[in-house]
């Protein structure tokens, strides 16, 4: 008789055992790490979700580098346009004290202050955030404005600013100072016109009296002229006035004032014995006040026509007069870099706040570039520059009129009601403030949505050490259990029971 020996529940009890041990060795293994499976595999069903969120996180990781990095050039660059406020408050300020004292080199307190803050300025919009310079738009590898001396002096045979000044002067003035006019006299008629189509120089604006002696006509025709025929003779103290436009933008008004007895001031002409005398004494007197204002009123504006053509905002084109010779132009020209040294260098974008943007979140991107060119920094340089280049002698009985009109177009131009015009500094500082603000709110939204993540992160790959620990338990409590009764089995035989 064949006696099996096979036992059927001992083998299942090995592999029972075996299998518990294996079992043993992974919650052992997730008490010493931690974590719940040390591969995707092992995480069954979760690791799609597991994926899923870690790649989620990855992409805020992402978007809060890009956020900080655009925190730390917004907040860069609105330290540096603070400044440039400042010296704007600063020339606002000098220009409407208007203190005209001239030192031994014959150049006032102001233009010396001008001339700093122009170096100033340019230094502040030339600053760079570890070699990537900030007010050029797109355009990073390099200063966006050239060099103070450059831009006022010329270099490499480009003409700089006070060449550019100096012969727009020269076409403002015209021939003899007249500011681009002539004058003619007709027995009692006086005419006055311009010497031509061409934008510089005088243009008659209006022509008016508080009398009744003299017919006026025009300014009407092109180029424009008018008229003054004294019909009759005029009061003392009648006044004609000529309301003249100056190349800037702004108007001077001319007075002419009759007077009874022999003059001595300017705009005033004498009653002559005729009506005839009258007028060649009005011309006479008339050509003097023409000649006074070019030199003080006109060579004013010309100076600030000259810096709107060489610092060309935005979208704009740097010009200078079609010459020689100058006195007689009739037009401007496009400056080239050969000729010309081109004060910004940076980029011109339609839209200088999208000339630079950074994506912070999905569906978020937040544009921050800014330009030297914008409206608010180059009408600064431009009136900086005009102090910076004039020059006012003592022996110049003309030089306390001109400070005063550069001064009084300074104030205009820098007047704080321009703070609100797209493209001041003030508005710049609003839009990059602007930016902060959704980078904070972005952040914090994704700080939340991260620690969110984090979480249901930990619920699907770590291991509780509580819960790994009384499942050990347990499993030891069955394993110990599984070896008595394996050890029992593996002492029974047959033999111990047959008699």
């Amino acid at each position: 008789m064949i006696i099996n020996n096979s036992m059927f529940p001992a083998q299942f009890n090995y592999t029972s055992i075996a299998d518990m041990r294996s079992e043993l060795n992974r919650l052992q293994q997730q008490l010493a790490t931690g974590d719940r499976a040390q591969t995707l595999s092992e995480l069954g069903g979760d690791r799609v979700v597991d994926i899923t969120l870690r790649a989620r996180m990855s992409s805020i990781d992402a978007y809060q580098q890009n956020i900080d990095m655009v925190d730390i050039r917004v907040s860069m660059m609105s330290d540096m346009l603070a400044r440039v406020d400042e010296i704007e408050s600063e020339a606002r300020s000098s220009a409407q004290q208007g203190s005209y004292e001239i030192n031994g080199v014959n150049m006032t307190a102001a233009q010396y202050l001008s001339e700093a803050r122009m170096s100033e300025l340019i230094d502040v919009m030339n600053t760079d955030l570890n070699g990537r310079h900030l007010f050029g738009g797109n355009v990073t590898d390099q200063n966006p404005i050239a060099d103070f001396d450059a831009i006022m002096n010329g270099k490499d045979g480009a003409d700089g600013f006070r060449t550019v000044l100096n012969e727009r002067r020269q076409a403002d003035l015209g021939v003899g100072n007249m500011g681009r006019l002539t004058t003619g006299l007709v027995g009692s008629q006086i005419s006055i016109a311009e010497d031509g189509t061409h934008p510089f120089g005088f243009k008659l604006s209006a022509l008016s009296s508080d009398g009744t002696s003299a017919t006026l006509t025009g300014p009407a025709g092109a180029p424009p002229s008018a008229t003054i025929d004294f019909a009759s003779q005029p009061s003392d103290n009648e006044r004609i006035i000529v309301t003249l436009d100056m190349p800037d933008g702004r108007s001077v008004e001319m007075v002419m004032k009759g007077s009874a007895e022999p003059t001595s001031g300017s705009g005033e002409f004498q009653i002559g014995g005729t009506t005839a005398a009258t007028a060649a004494n009005f011309r006479a007197a008339m050509d003097a006040k023409i000649q006074e204002l070019a030199q003080t009123e006109l060579a004013a504006g010309s100076a600030f026509a000259a810096a709107e053509n060489f610092f060309a905002g935005n979208g704009e084109t740097t010009q200078r007069v079609d010459g020689p010779p100058f006195d007689t132009a009739t037009s401007l020209i496009a400056a080239t870099p050969a000729d010309t040294v081109i004060w910004y260098q940076g980029q011109s974008a339609t839209d200088p706040r999208r000339s630079v943007d950074a994506r912070v979140d999905d569906a978020t991107r937040v544009s921050y570039g800014v330009q030297a060119n914008e409206k608010g920094p180059t009408r600064l340089i431009r009136s900086l520059a005009v102090f910076a280049a004039e020059g006012f002698s003592p022996s110049d009985p003309h030089s306390l009129q001109k400070y005063q009109s550069l001064n009084q177009a300074v104030t205009g131009r820098l007047a704080e009601s321009h703070n609100s015009e797209q493209g001041s500094i003030e508005v710049i500082q609003m839009e990059l403030g602007l930016v902060k603000t959704t980078n904070g709110r972005v952040k914090e939204r994704q700080t939340q949505q991260d620690a969110m993540l984090k979480n249901m992160l930990t619920d699907i790959e770590a291991a509780p050490v509580e819960e790994v620990a009384m499942k050990i338990l347990a499993l030891q409590t069955r394993l110990q259990a599984s070896y008595q009764t394996t050890s029992i089995i593996a002492k029974l035989s047959l033999v111990n029971y047959v008699q």
